[in-house]
């Protein structure tokens, strides 16, 4: 590998580590370079590893790849709660759900036996109680997105991540969930047994939920889908959507007289500042690329440039000019 190439590969590293909150390689030994950011010292084989992956992560924020969505909408105290969640995921037994064990549980009959198999198996839960026994979370892919690739990226996700503990899911499509307003978003809701089969609780933390979508975008791969991970940060885009307890208001019919919190001027400035660290760290990528002797990646820093350059502010910072020159 050239010297150019192991520049690039290290810049690429350096950055994406600080866009992407990348974890450092073991045994990496890091210091710190003039820009103040951590600069990574490896085997040349592991930071082209590396490098990789951030090029893939940088490829797909500028091709629009479909992102995964993985969520916790609560959780269970008790049998009492975690019996209602069942009922609802397989609205009163009409939707097929799977266990850990990939057995099928049809009909009212069977959803009561997985009742009592969870309130009793391992180790027993309440009907009342005042710890979390129960994770719901929901994973999701837009419309169009192939929904038996999803349903199996979930089992392949849910195999890994919760290896010893119970866990039941079930997929929603607009074609077969029988709601009134079913979703158009093909998505998978996941219950899990907070305790694992040793007694260890979950207590998921953010780095887990990015961990979690991670895997689940890997396991979508794995299954033909195209599907990235990154976050609405480091795709800059300002709009968050709708939480999921405002959703099923509306989908209640409850009249909504104010959404969300009023902006407030710390936030609003810290916003701002975070997005502008955000386009300058783009423009050391970009330019790393826009040098690059390998034309994807000046193509890959072009397409970048066309992808963020949405405003003047964002096209002065991942500046397009000088990339376009060296492509």
């Amino acid at each position: 590998m050239s010297d150019s190439a192991v520049y690039v590969d290290g810049m690429l590293v350096d950055w994406g580590t600080r866009l992407f909150n990348r974890t450092p390689t073991k045994g990496v030994k890091a210091k710190t370079g003039l820009t103040g950011i951590p600069l990574v010292s490896r085997r040349p084989v592991q930071q082209s590893r590396d490098a990789k992956a951030i090029r893939n992560k940088l490829g797909s924020i500028a091709k629009r790849t479909p992102q995964v969505i993985v969520r916790i909408s609560g959780g269970g105290k008790g049998m009492q709660h975690i019996g209602a969640h069942m009922d609802y995921i397989s609205r009163n037994g009409q939707i097929e759900l799977e266990d850990q064990d990939g057995q099928a549980i049809e009909g009212k009959t069977g959803l009561s036996g997985l009742k009592d198999e969870w309130r009793d198996g391992g180790f027993r839960i309440p009907e009342e109680g005042s710890r979390r026994e129960a994770l719901n979370i929901v994973l999701s892919m837009p419309a169009g997105t192939d929904e038996l690739a999803v349903k199996r990226a979930a089992r392949d996700f849910a195999a890994r991540e919760f290896a010893d503990h119970q866990y039941v899911m079930a997929l929603h499509t607009f074609d077969t969930d029988p709601d009134p307003k079913p979703s158009r978003n093909p998505h998978v809701h996941l219950t899990v047994k907070t305790r694992s089969l040793q007694g260890v609780r979950l207590n998921p933390r953010k780095e887990d939920l990015q961990r979690w979508r991670e895997g689940f975008a890997e396991a979508l791969k794995e299954h033909g889908v195209e599907a990235a991970a990154t976050n609405r940060q480091q795709r800059l885009q300002r709009e968050r959507g709708e939480k999921i307890s405002v959703t099923h208001m509306r989908k209640r019919g409850v009249k909504l007289e104010r959404v969300g919190k009023g902006a407030d001027p710390a936030r609003v400035a810290k916003a701002k500042q975070t997005e502008a660290e955000i386009l300058g760290t783009y423009h050391q990528l970009t330019r790393a690329l826009a040098t690059s002797i390998d034309v994807d990646d000046r193509r890959l820093a072009l397409s970048l440039v066309n992808r963020l350059g949405g405003n003047r502010e964002q096209g002065r910072a991942v500046d397009r000019d000088s990339t376009e020159r060296n492509i």
